[in-house]
């Protein structure tokens, strides 16, 4: 494999891409299309993208908005989760031989919780050879996002905040 970087656009592209907007509480109006990154307020997560290193495989969420949130991230065997706000438990749809479960919030943002825009499909495969899959898994319940990553052989994994521009960036090593 090339050393060069194969980058995967996981969302759509153009003017439409949307958000998940970890921002104050919305009007009491229900959204029925999703929001333009220019309208989002607080943190917004607009796209999902991923890309094959020689010794990593990275998965970056692209951020508009001011400001980082927190990130913590957890893994099992089963990918087994709970679905935000009911408890119930479910599990991720792409199979893989591990899973990493991440919990995007806002520090001092909450997510709106009438307002769900995050246009990327809401399970994308991956063929890349540790990460097999992205699949978002709850979309705002009490200032909360979280995805479900599906994972191949892998030996750890590393999440980072970074700027300039803003985004969460994962790192799965071969």
């Amino acid at each position: 494999m090339s050393k060069a970087r194969i980058v995967r656009q996981i969302s759509a592209t153009g003017a439409a891409v949307a958000t998940l907007v970890l921002a104050g509480p919305a009007p009491a109006q229900a959204a029925t299309a999703a929001t333009p990154a220019s309208a989002c307020q607080g943190i917004c997560i607009v796209d999902a993208r991923t890309g094959a290193h020689p010794d990593f495989d990275r998965l970056v969420f692209d951020l508009h908005g001011t400001g980082l949130p927190r990130v913590e991230s957890t893994t099992n065997t089963t990918g087994d989760y709970a679905a935000g706000g009911s408890g119930e438990e479910r599990r991720l749809q792409i199979p893989g031989k591990s899973y990493l479960l991440l919990d995007i919030s806002g520090e001092a943002h909450a997510l709106s919780s009438g307002l769900d825009a995050y246009s990327t499909p809401a399970v994308q495969p991956v063929s890349l050879p540790s990460l097999k899959g992205v699949q978002l898994t709850s979309s705002g319940y009490e200032g909360h996002v979280t995805f479900g990553l599906s994972l191949g052989d892998y030996s750890r994994y590393q999440v980072s905040t970074l700027t300039g521009p803003n985004r969460v960036v994962v790192d799965i090593y071969h």
